[in-house]
């Protein structure tokens, strides 16, 4: 396998290194990582090797890592792509492509670890997004970032840990799309993502984010068996 990183910052290009050979290591992987300094470079060396991971700074001189990824794209290349930048303004964009993570600057090893493992579990064909239309254009946004999804029979909005997307598309046919046992359809208006559950209580279910959300009346127990069996399918490595 060999994984290229594209960074114009010599010392956060180095940074990076490390710290993706720190979570190689952790997660087993052997690889040979590429370094290079503009997308210029980059694309040329893709055009003679295959790499199965690429690392992206957005801002660079020339052309920018979303034009470089971009490019490769349309190469018919699909191997899962990281974004790093120091702002998240460019979130939006990343998902077009369909990035595996989008990390912001400074960036920590934890940070570069589920980079890293996510990556891996597109590689895998594990990866789960889900293709929305908002204002006309088309987003990719991963199953593992939606926290849940409120609307009603007109629109929706999808809530993740990045932000909120307003899709033109109804809470019931959002539902239909997804296709998903880590989602459940709790009431009339919310839908959520099991593994973003905190605790089941009396008429309400809290999210990660610090939300509560009410369950349909009477169905609080479903719920709650609903939320066990999906941790007990991820532990148990049935997803």
């Amino acid at each position: 396998m060999k994984i290229a990183i594209c960074e114009d910052n010599e010392k956060d290009r180095e940074l990076l290194l490390e710290q993706l050979q720190k979570a190689m290591t952790g997660h087993g992987v052997d690889a040979d990582v590429e370094l290079f300094g503009t997308a210029e470079e980059l694309l040329k060396a893709a055009g003679r090797t295959f790499y199965s991971i690429f690392f992206f700074d957005i801002l660079l001189p020339g052309i920018s890592g979303l034009d470089a990824a971009l490019k490769l794209r349309r190469q018919g290349n699909y191997s899962p792509m990281i974004f790093t930048t120091v702002t998240r303004d460019y979130l939006a964009q990343s998902y077009s492509v369909w990035a595996a993570h989008y990390l912001v600057k400074p960036i920590a090893d934890r940070d570069v670890d589920e980079a890293l493992a996510r990556a891996l579990k597109v590689l895998a064909g594990d990866q789960k997004t889900l293709e929305v239309m908002v204002n006309r254009h088309i987003e990719y946004i991963p199953y593992a970032d939606i926290y849940y999804i409120s609307g009603n029979n007109r629109n929706c909005v999808i809530h993740t840990h990045t932000g909120t997307y307003n899709p033109y598309e109804s809470i019931q046919g959002m539902f239909g799309n997804l296709g998903d046992r880590r989602f459940y359809h709790i009431s009339r208006s919310y839908i959520i993502n099991l593994d973003h559950v905190l605790a089941v209580q009396k008429g309400k279910v809290a999210m990660r984010d610090d939300t509560l959300l009410p369950i349909r009346r009477g169905t609080a127990e479903e719920v709650r068996r609903a939320w066990e069996d999906r941790r007990f399918e991820v532990v148990n490595g049935r997803e």
